[in-house]
């Protein structure tokens, strides 16, 4: 037993080597396509800032030192102005503050040598948890299969808090439950001095203080709040739960307070704040902040973003089944082990975690319902790493093969495409879902403005109609041509083209009036929401059909209209007739009338 323990404790240890190796050594620039976006410029600005300044403001040598690693700015970075007229970056400085010596050190590579540190203890962590009541072969295939059977992995090479935040509030429940599971062990040893740690109130102590960093970082994770405080609480310990909440309350509060020292805003996120494209304040004498910029404050939040409670429901059923954000495809191991918690005889403790994981869920869903998966540009969900962690501790820590050999199963379907090709996935977060087996999942419509197909403008919001009763396209695969012609759209080949379409006004009805490609006896499939028609079109001939198509999917003055088009015959005319110079595979030209209520 004590040789198979070190032979895992090595083989965590040369995966750890093998990933430092990678952070050390990639060309991250180079993958990363010489740019970086939203997010990804943003944290990397304050982490150079932070490394070289020690210092939150935004200033021209901020902006010198990023075009010294990045061909193009910092695409989308938000800004906000002090009360003293000073810029600073406008997000959480959390993350920055721990990846700063790193990036000090090693450039843009410290963020992965940071990740590669943050791996390491996942992994040791995740595998002293698990032999606790597991072989140690289980053990580790165990920690191996919550984080490499999933899409939180992919996470690692991101430029962002995501995987620190996931280790944050993995930390914070290892603390807390170690010393819980420890005396129900079946694989009870000779402590050691980490032991002892683990075991004592110190732990304890040391996920306080996790978590006030984890809250700064996320405030949806204030939900840790509840398994630092009850735990104690309920087994009467009133001295050690105080001392929990001041060390938390200490911890967040001083993280909260430096950045209104050096801001002048409590809020990160607050006060007068803007996002950047392409020019930048203080890169020319004319490119101030109050010139240039779009505003992207948390003021007045909710009445923005703040949707019916229907909504709710939609937005439950689309975290669980939804094609770019289901935790079912991307998560696969939490959504068993939420089964296994259902079926099975629970705990208080796992009452209250089941709470805690469901009461963040909600936080995202109701708090950020159009937006809950962290924007156009996430992979998945990338807010779910936040939450991931919780699952692990929800039910025993008894595993077995058959659960392990079932998540990576679902991993081979689903999500294999992105572990081969994690930089491609991460630029261009929708190209998996535009194939089989995603094509055949519900797409998230309470996330059309923020949808992973939106990345490709070409795809985002192509007008349709003809004024003033317009509406706006959003495709959700390839199955298109971008727009050459002013009124429509050519199909690719016998290719389906899915899109939805949005208005904001109800609709009368929808006349689509399509143009076949040169093929003979084309079938000309057209279906809006649950209803479907044909034709049969003639070579280059015209066509209508028409849908009463009802109120749609409607979200406040928005209504959604799900729309799929296809030609059974595609073809290229220019490799059948000398006359045309058409290279395009052509499948049918559609134009959508919209005729809207009276």
């Amino acid at each position: 037993m004590v040789s198979e323990k070190r032979r895992i404790f090595l083989a965590i240890f040369f995966i750890f080597i093998f990933f430092l190796g990678f952070s050390l050594f990639v060309n991250l620039p180079s993958l990363q396509g010489n740019f970086l976006f939203a997010d990804e410029a943003i944290y990397y600005s304050m982490a150079q800032s932070l490394a070289h300044d020690g210092d939150l403001e935004y200033s021209k040598r901020d902006l010198n030192r990023y075009y010294q690693t990045f061909d193009s700015g910092p695409l989308g970075i938000f800004l906000k102005k002090g009360e003293n007229g000073k810029i600073f970056f406008a997000k959480s400085f959390a993350y920055p503050l721990f990846v700063a010596p790193f990036v000090r050190i090693f450039g843009v590579n410290g963020f992965l040598v940071f990740h590669a540190i943050l791996l390491f203890l996942l992994l040791l962590m995740g595998y002293s948890y698990f032999s606790l009541s597991n072989s140690p072969l289980l053990s580790f295939l165990s920690i191996l299969t919550f984080f490499f059977a999933s899409v939180a992995c992919v996470y690692y090479i991101w430029i962002s808090p995501d995987f620190f935040n996931l280790f944050l509030v993995f930390a914070v429940l290892f603390l807390l439950h170690y010393k819980q599971r420890y005396h129900n062990s079946i694989n009870l040893e000779v402590k050691t001095p980490l032991q002892n740690f683990l075991l004592s109130d110190s732990s304890d102590y040391l996920a306080s203080i996790l978590a006030g960093i984890a809250v700064f970082s996320k405030p949806p994770n204030i939900v840790l709040l509840g398994p630092l405080v009850l735990y104690p609480l309920i087994r009467k310990k009133f001295g050690k739960t105080f001392l929990v909440i001041v060390l938390f309350a200490i911890t967040s509060s001083l993280f909260w307070g430096v950045n209104y020292l050096h801001t002048g805003d409590w809020n990160y996120q607050g006060g007068e704040r803007k996002t950047f494209y392409f020019s930048y304040p203080l890169e020319r004498e004319n490119f101030t902040f109050d010139s240039i910029g779009s505003e992207m404050t948390s003021a007045g939040y909710g009445s923005k973003h703040l949707l019916p409670a229907k909504v709710t429901f939609y937005n439950m059923f689309y975290y669980f089944f939804g094609r770019f954000t289901g935790i079912i495809w991307y998560f696969f191991p939490a959504f068993l082990f939420l089964v296994v918690f259902i079926l099975q005889k629970k705990r208080w403790d796992q009452w209250l975690i089941f709470t805690v994981l469901s009461a963040e869920i909600l936080i995202y869903i109701t708090l950020m319902p159009d937006n809950y998966a962290g924007g156009g540009g996430a992979l998945a969900n990338r807010y779910f790493l936040n939450v991931y962690p919780f699952f692990l501790f929800l039910i025993p820590m008894r595993r077995n093969f058959k659960e392990i050999a079932l998540c990576w199963i679902m991993a081979s379907i689903f999500i294999s495409q992105i572990f081969l090709s994690p930089f491609i996935s991460s630029h261009y977060p929708s190209t998996h879902a535009k194939q089989l087996p995603f094509k055949m999942l519900p797409v998230e419509l309470t996330l059309v403005n923020n949808l992973p197909t939106n990345t490709n403008p070409k795809a985002f919001r192509q007008e349709v109609g003809i004024p003033p009763h317009i509406g706006w396209l959003h495709f959700l695969d390839d199955n298109f041509h971008p727009k050459l012609e002013p009124t429509g759209f050519w199909t690719k080949g016998s290719h389906t083209a899915e899109m939805i379409l949005k208005t904001y006004y109800p609709v009368k009805k929808l006349e689509f009036h399509l143009l076949n490609n040169p093929r003979k006896r084309n079938k000309i499939t057209v279906k809006v929401g649950t209803k479907k028609q044909t034709v049969l079109l003639g070579q280059k001939q015209r066509g209508t059909l028409s849908f009463s198509p009802g109120n749609g999917f409607q979200i406040k003055a928005i209504h959604l209209y799900k729309i799929k088009i296809k030609a059974s015959k595609g073809a290229i005319p220019y490799l059948e007739d000398k006359k045309f110079d058409e290279r395009r595979f052509l499948g049918v030209f559609f134009e959508i009338e919209i005729i809207p209520e009276d």
